[in-house]
Formats: structure tokens, sequence, C-alpha cells
């Protein structure tokens, strides 16, 4: 097991680096497209598999039966969630046996060894709130995973890497995402958080998995525990901080004072910078896990492949040092690194960034639109064969070591963990998401050793940014930005790191990349700043206003000291 007790100094603990195993014990249509375009003769028990379903039994199997189209009409519109789909059978047993298949061939023996050859520690598995048999008469959950994450855990503890489930849904939803198991109309947490019954049942449920886990004789491999995954922005954040701390409870009872415990942000890493578990004998290996992805809302998909690692170098950054810490800023924001707070990493929680992947200018929801489409017209998903150009490879690696380098804050301290979205995809319309793709095309790197820190390996988040080409031919943008306008656009882009494609950025007289508008920058290593330093160069090519100014300032200065310097002295004073 790591040991996650030995200091609060920057680099005396292992890093957990991960990998979730998304769309299998909870579903999620876009990772499974096949699975849930229902046919008529899925609901009446006569299981067709599409070619090339990733969940599939084997080919040479009694069980597979490949779709006809013309004996197997399809069930439209298609299920959009684990809700949905399980509502369309009308007999129980039917649907449950369809998951089986998905249950029992979604994830092989291999993908797990595969992760353990590419550095992998951990994997993060999702769990539905019905796991454990929690239904009641009005709801159409189906459970029956369980026995398969045991025998995951079981393969796990083979290959020596450790396992953090995680309760990813709730009754009611506490976000109204698909990933709750059921698409609300609008994002909202309210169903939850404002229901004390639904509340006691999720405690419920981090009783009831953890015992099971116990039972079961798995907490060598089942190492952590998520409470709950991203209750929604309009969460009452008192009743979340009071499941918070009931559920460390449970867990801790279970599984034992050493458990990994990770609790989720509410879309705001900034709210828990309050003092909030930060005894480092009671919150010791606890984790405020925060998610990020730049294909969510328009204004990041519009950005360059250099604006794109600028954004994680600035804003993905700032977001992930933003916690915890023992001399802590409430108030913490982008420009809290200015401050003399936020300086002392917590003794307590630390920072987990449990979901990110490489996926930078595809909209998920309406690619799957067309992806769903393919299927009922042709009995093929579009873009399922789709290949990935050099070039584009060349970006998706270094925006990856980006990611990696910043997540970790190896020069602050606050940041341990880090989990990729996620293990496999379907089909190659969302290709980007592929972890395991990633590594054999080799757009992801093996992951450092636990006691090395990304950045040792691939330089700081500056060095890489100023190591990629910002060649636009790479980016496909979906929708296309004319079409972009009834999407989420997401808060405005204003960082001059980010605007300039990184010209704003300057190299000392050290060969470091530093911002000249963070003097105390510690990912400036050996405690280097801008303002120590002579000799810079400009990233970029063409001077941005911040480089025309400070320029001028300069050349205005020499100017003065020349003049001055040619002024004879005069008789009771001299040039000073």
């Amino acid at each position: 097991m790591f040991d996650f007790k030995k200091g609060s100094s920057k680099n005396d603990k292992p890093w957990v680096r991960g990998v979730n195993l998304g769309g299998w014990l909870v579903l999620e249509r876009f990772i499974t497209p096949y699975f849930f375009a229902l046919t008529t003769c899925h609901l009446e028990g006569d299981y067709r598999f599409y070619e090339g379903q990733i969940d599939a039994p084997p080919v040479d199997s009694s069980d597979y039966k490949k779709m006809n189209s013309k004996e197997c009409q399809p069930v439209l519109p298609y299920p959009v969630d684990e809700w949905t789909l399980t509502s369309a059978f009308a007999n129980k047993e039917v649907a449950k046996r369809w998951l089986e298949f998905h249950w029992d061939n979604f994830v092989k023996r291999k993908d797990i060894s595969d992760l353990k050859a590419s550095g992998v520690t951990h994997i993060r598995v999702p769990l539905g709130h019905w796991i454990m048999g929690d239904i009641r008469d009005d709801e159409p959950w189906i459970n029956g995973g369980w026995e398969y994450f045991v025998r995951l855990v079981e393969w796990c503890r083979e290959d020596g890497i450790q396992v953090w489930p995680d309760i990813h849904t709730a009754p009611g939803s506490q976000n109204g995402f698909d990933n709750s198991g059921q698409l609300l109309p609008s994002p909202t947490c309210q169903n939850w958080s404002g229901s004390t019954e639904n509340v006691e049942r999720s405690l419920k449920v981090v009783r009831d998995v953890t015992q099971a886990v116990k039972d079961n004789g798995m907490e060598d491999v089942v190492t952590g525990f998520g409470i709950l995954n991203e209750p929604f922005v309009d969460c009452d954040v008192k009743v979340v901080k009071d499941f918070d701390n009931k559920a460390l409870l449970i867990v801790r009872e279970n599984l034992g004072e050493d458990a990994a415990v990770y609790i989720g942000d509410v879309f705001n890493s900034t709210l828990w910078n309050d003092g909030w578990w930060t005894d480092e004998t009671d919150h010791a290996n606890t984790f405020l896990d925060s998610h990020y992805y730049h294909v969510f809302a328009g204004r990041p998909r519009h950005l360059s492949p250099k604006q794109h690692i600028a954004l994680v170098c600035q804003h993905n950054y700032h977001d992930t040092v933003a916690c915890c810490y023992s001399d802590h800023d409430s108030d913490a924001s982008e420009g809290a690194i200015r401050k003399k707070t936020n300086t002392k990493p917590s003794h307590g929680i630390s920072r987990m960034i449990g979901e990110w992947s490489a996926s930078f200018d595809t909209l998920v929801s309406d690619k799957l639109d067309q992806v769903m489409a393919g299927v009922a017209n042709n009995n093929v998903a579009i873009d399922f064969d789709r290949e990935i150009g050099a070039k584009r490879q060349q970006f998706l690696s270094n925006f990856v070591k980006s990611q990696m380098v910043t997540y970790e804050a190896a020069h602050v301290g606050v940041s341990r963990a880090w989990f990729y979205w996620t293990m496999k995809m379907e089909g190659g319309a969302f290709a980007e998401w592929d972890f395991l793709r990633g590594i054999r095309e080799g757009w992801i790197p093996k992951i450092p050793a636990p006691n090395v820190a990304s950045t040792d390996l691939y330089g700081s988040c500056y060095d890489i940014l100023s190591q990629t080409e910002d060649d636009m031919d790479i980016v496909h943008e979906f929708p296309a930005p004319t079409a972009d306008n009834n999407n989420w656009q997401g808060i405005e882009i204003t960082d001059d790191v980010v605007v300039s494609h990184g010209s704003s950025l300057m190299q000392n007289d050290k060969g470091y990349w530093v911002d000249p508008r963070m003097p105390n920058d510690p990912r400036t290593p050996n405690g280097q700043t801008a303002g120590e330093n002579s000799g810079f160069i400009w990233l970029g090519g063409d001077l941005n206003w911040f480089g025309i100014s400070l320029f001028s300032l300069v050349l205005l200065s020499i100017v003065c000291n020349i003049r001055r310097l040619r002024k004879p002295k005069r008789s009771g004073y001299e040039s000073v």
C-alpha cells in the first residue's frame, strides 16, 4: 500500500497515477454506443451484436449472434442513459442478461496487464448507487455487477494495481448528467441535496459497498474510496460537507484509518480552501477531486494547439493549486499565487484530478448524435475506424504531458493524484479519450515511476508549450464555430499567455520559461523568478502589448541614463 503519511514536504510521497474504468458498471453512451443501439431483437431476448462491438462475446462463442438489420429494427429514439436503457426492456431478466454481456466482456484480463505495463498504479472504478441492490419499485436499475467488480479486484491484485471505487451516481441524481445514471432536462443537484431521504440513501450505499469490500477481504487492493462523484454547483454546500464528514467516518470504520477518501469539489475548489479537513491525523490521505476538460465549452474548443496547452499551464494550473493549504486564503483565485497566504500545503487533504483526457476539439453530445444516427441508418457508427495523423498525435502527446505535469503541481506540493478518463472506447469517433489506444499509438507516454515527478521527465508546462507547433491543420473543431452558438461557451478566456499563444512568456538567462506577471511562481526551478533574472528571450516571434510596454520602459530607462551620464557635474551636488 502506498504510504501517504510521511509528511508534508513537496516530494516525499509517491504519486498516484491512474485510469478510470468508465462506461463499465455505470453506462455511458459515448463509450459504448453499440450497446445503446437497441433493436426489437434485443427487447425480445434475441441478443445481436454489431461488428466490432467492444463488449460482445467472442465471435466463436455460442452467445455471439451478428446483427441483422432485416430481422431487427432499431428502437428509436435510442436510450441516452442507464435509466432509459433499462426502462426500455419490459422484462428485467432480459435486460439483466444484456447487461451481463457488457459486464463480462467490456474489461479483459489483458487490459489490466496493459495498464500495469504502462505504469498505471491505480484504477478508479465508477459504481452505481444500486450496485448492492438498493432499488425502489419505481426505479428501473438492475444490479448484478458486483461479482464482476470482485473479479476485477482479483486481476488487479495479481498485477499489483490498486483500486479506488467511486460512487458515481446518487438517488435523484446529484448533477443531472448522464453519468449519474439519469440525464435530467438540465443539470442540478437539488433532487439529491434537497432530499434528506436521498442523502441518507447515499450514506447507506457508502456503508454497504465498503462493508462488502471488507467482507470479501479486498482491503489490500481497494485502498481508496470516492464517496460521491461530481455533485453539481447548485448543491447545498452545508449538506455536502455534512455528507462528506459522515461518509469519511463510514469508510474509515470499514476499510481502516489508512484508506484514501476522495470527495467532489462541487466544481469550485476554492470553496474547500477554508481549513477544511486539515488535521494531519483525522484527514491524512484524503483528496479533493476536480475534473478538467477542454471540450464541453465552446471557447476552449476554438483554441489553437498552443492555446490549449497554455490554458492547461494557466487556468487548469491555478485551479489545481487553489486548494488546499494550512495557511489558507478562502478568497483564492487565479491571482492567489501572488499573495503571502497559500504557501504551506495542508497536512490533511490534498488535491486529486480524478478526470481529464486528451480530447480538445470535439463536443461529445453533438458528435454522438451523428454516431447514433449512423448506427440507426447503416448499422455502423461513424468514424469507427478513424485514424489519428502523425502531427495530431504529436500534439496529443504534448497535451497529455502538459496535463500530467500541471495536475501534479510538483513544486507546490498540494496535489498527489490524477486519473485519465477513460481506459477504452468503442470505435474511433472519440479516440482521444482512449487511454489504451494512446499507449499503443504512443501519444500517451509511459508513466514515470511513482517516486518521479512528471516534470522531471518532461519539463515544465511552459517548456512543453514552447515545444508545441501551433498547426491549425490538426484542429477539426466540431461542431464548427458557426454552428456552435446554441451550446455552452464557458468562461471568457482573457489570460495573456493563452490569448498570445504563449508569446507573452519570457525565457530567463537560466533557460527557464516564466510568466513575467507572476514574480513568485513556484514552478520556476530553484526559486528563480522573472524579477530576479536578466537576459529574457520572448517565446513568441511577435511582442504582445506587455512585451512592447516592458521593452519601451527598458529603452526609456537606457535613454535617461545616457542623458544623465552626459550631463556635466554642477557645484554643490553630483548626479545620482
